[in-house]
């Protein structure tokens, strides 16, 4: 295996698995472990790692360091079946919150114009909904945070408390089969939990990718989750383990 590829397998377990050893890499890559700290430190030079005793943990700042836009364009397919599956969870009524993920935006791009309210943190979630008639929009305020285009902090927390939402559609960096549901930044970990705290059912959307995985802040565990969205592509075993956890999951 060519160095390049090598390093995109790293950096691949990194955001599944929130860390690497070296040992283990070398064993799943087939070369020696002196091959793998080269790696390492080439990556870490790179500013894309950070190299610890026996192995490397990601690179994490306080919030997602890729753009909303970029996100966008990742498990497009995935999300737009976690989207239509997604749907079917919505009735005449509810009150909804959205939360900032990219999967849920797909949501927005299908939602049906009935009569319900929506309450989001997210400017490109506001913006898709606000050309429907029936839908009653509103907005959490507070500090905008441009790198994810939503708006977040103490004012959009508190905005939560005033109304009864119903049904809560987030998303998550990563889904942990023991530990729970985690995010990249200390402020969307934050206004996650304050909006379980108000909602009668939280759904969380979590294509293939973010199975087994987890991020730095967690915001809820396993069972303060009522249902989980997945895609098709996801595998026999993170289904079973899914199952094993007491985890309650659809997709298409």
């Amino acid at each position: 295996m060519f160095q390049p590829q090598r390093h995109a397998e790293i950096l691949r377990a990194l955001e599944h698995q929130g860390g690497v050893r070296v040992a283990d890499l070398a064993s799943h890559l087939g070369v020696t472990d002196e091959t793998i700290r080269r790696d390492l430190l080439k990556l870490e030079e790179e500013g894309r790692l950070k190299r610890i005793h026996g192995g490397a943990m990601p690179v994490l700042l306080d919030q997602d360091s890729r753009p909303y836009q970029h996100r966008q364009m990742e498990q497009v397919d995935a999300k737009r079946s976690i989207a239509r599956c997604a749907k079917n969870e919505i009735e005449e009524g509810d009150v909804l919150f959205f939360d900032g993920s990219t999967t849920a935006y797909q949501l927005a791009k299908i939602f049906p114009d009935i009569r319900c309210m929506v309450l989001t943190h997210s400017e490109p979630i506001f913006k898709e909904l606000s050309r429907f008639v029936n839908v009653e929009l509103v907005s959490t305020g507070g500090l905008y945070d441009r790198q994810n285009a939503c708006f977040v902090g103490p004012l959009a927390e508190q905005m939560l408390s005033s109304l009864h939402i119903t049904k809560a559609i987030m998303g998550c960096k990563g889904l942990d089969f023991k530990r729970g549901y985690s995010d990249a930044a200390v402020r969307h970990m934050n206004l996650k939990r304050a909006v379980m705290q108000w909602a009668d059912k939280v759904i969380i959307l979590a294509d293939h990718s973010k199975m087994d995985s987890r991020s730095r802040y967690f915001f809820a565990s396993i069972h303060d989750v009522d249902l989980v969205i997945t895609d098709p592509k996801i595998s026999p075993q993170h289904q079973r383990a899914l199952q094993q956890a007491g985890i309650r999951f659809i997709s298409e």
